[in-house]
């Protein structure tokens, strides 16, 4: 009696994996290559902003319920802060000028001989 020939076991799992892969991609290929996938991909896209939206609401809800400071808080904590800073290097910009014509002042008052001026005329 004759044999039958022998089949390598993992030559045949190759080639059923080989099989599988090749019909998934040309599926996939398929299934990409159509107008509605890229509808699907743009809805997707919008749900996954609008979850995004509405978990970053309730995380600063939560924090605003427990007392603690939220993104929406320490922005404008840091609005005002740096408005608070503008009007203080204003302000130093303005005392710096005073300074300086005090300053331009006190040396028009002090007379050539060196002797500073007190108002009072020589008895």
């Amino acid at each position: 009696m004759a044999q039958a020939p022998r089949s390598d076991p993992a030559g045949e799992v190759r080639r059923l994996y080989g099989e599988v892969e090749s019909q998934t991609a040309e599926a996939f290929e398929r299934a990409v290559s159509r107008p509605s996938f890229g509808v699907l991909l743009a809805w997707m896209t919008e749900n996954v902003v609008a979850v995004t939206k509405i978990s970053t609401d309730v995380l600063d809800l939560m924090l605003r319920n427990l007392r603690l400071a939220g993104r929406q808080d320490i922005t404008r904590l840091a609005r005002q802060l740096n408005r608070t800073e503008d009007k203080l290097e204003l302000l130093l910009q303005e005392v710096e000028r005073l300074r300086d014509e005090l300053a331009g002042d006190d040396k028009r008052s002090v007379p050539r001989n060196g002797r500073a001026r007190t108002g009072r005329t020589a008895e």
